[in-house]
């Protein structure tokens, strides 16, 4: 099924910065009407400048996604400005680097917040929207739920849960005219990485090249996609041979991590 972005109302969380950015970029190329959500209002204004060069209409929809009535407003408020709602894309998300058995009760509680919870909030809050429109329901997940990566854990927890939740929901709206997207980005070159040290020999990709495969597989009317070529490889290699999997991924840790306690890692 082939989907046409052209006028229509696309609301997105996470838009001041990273792949939110990049994809409200991509969407006004693309000619849709945007609503943008963040908590950084001024980084939104950036964002806001840089969609208007294409000539699309956009609205700032200032919002935390840990916050239950934060996320019902700017729902209503975006739905009221664009004339409703036809996709919506959870894309806000926080990450950690922390091996598990240091990681606390409230490191877990502080990353499923954001990118579980309020992953949850905001596709609960535009559901009858969405079903209203027939629209489109995007979430990010991560390559890391195919591809377990070291240190990493916390977060990953929390991807996995997003694409269960996902896959999930994707079943139980079938015959409602909502469509569910699940996306796997590979490692992107954000300042989210900047924070995630153990990638740092990772390759990765520009915001942007993962922003255009995220479009390209909504106009293809896509269930789940990933955004580059090489972690489908890895994956494949995760599933077949597990062991195999790990190896690989100690290739790319940076030395300090391929040792630890006196022990290799693994």
């Amino acid at each position: 099924m082939k989907y046409d972005l052209r006028d229509k109302a696309v609301v997105l969380t996470g838009g001041s910065r990273g792949i939110g950015r990049a994809v409200a970029w991509e969407l006004a190329k693309e000619g849709a009407r945007i609503g943008i959500a963040a908590r950084d209002g001024e980084k939104l204004a950036d964002t806001a400048r840089a969609v208007s060069e294409h000539g699309s209409s956009c609205v700032l929809l200032p919002c935390d996604v840990a916050h239950d009535g934060q996320v019902r407003s700017m729902v209503d408020r975006a739905a009221e400005a664009l004339g409703g709602i036809d996709v919506f894309m959870n894309i806000a998300g926080v990450t950690l680097e922390k091996p598990l058995e240091e990681a606390t009760p409230d490191d877990y509680r502080r990353v499923m917040e954001t990118n579980l919870l309020g992953t949850v909030r905001c596709t609960c809050a535009a559901l009858p929207h969405l079903k209203q429109s027939r629209g489109l329901l995007v979430n990010i997940a991560s390559i890391i739920v195919r591809t377990p990566f070291p240190y990493l854990g916390v977060y990953a927890c929390s991807k996995w849960a997003v694409a269960a939740f996902s896959a999930t929901l994707r079943q139980e709206l079938y015959g409602t005219g909502v469509r569910v997207l699940t996306v796997f980005p590979t490692v992107v070159s954000t300042d989210m990485k900047d924070l995630e040290p153990v990638l740092a020999n990772s390759p990765a990709q520009s915001p942007q090249q993962c922003a255009r495969a995220i479009v390209q597989a909504i106009r293809r009317g896509k269930v789940e996609t990933d955004t580059a070529i090489l972690p489908k490889f890895l994956s494949a290699a995760y599933c077949l041979a597990p062991g195999l999997g790990d190896m690989i991924t100690r290739l790319f840790l940076p030395r300090e991590y391929r040792i630890r306690k006196g022990g290799a890692y693994g």
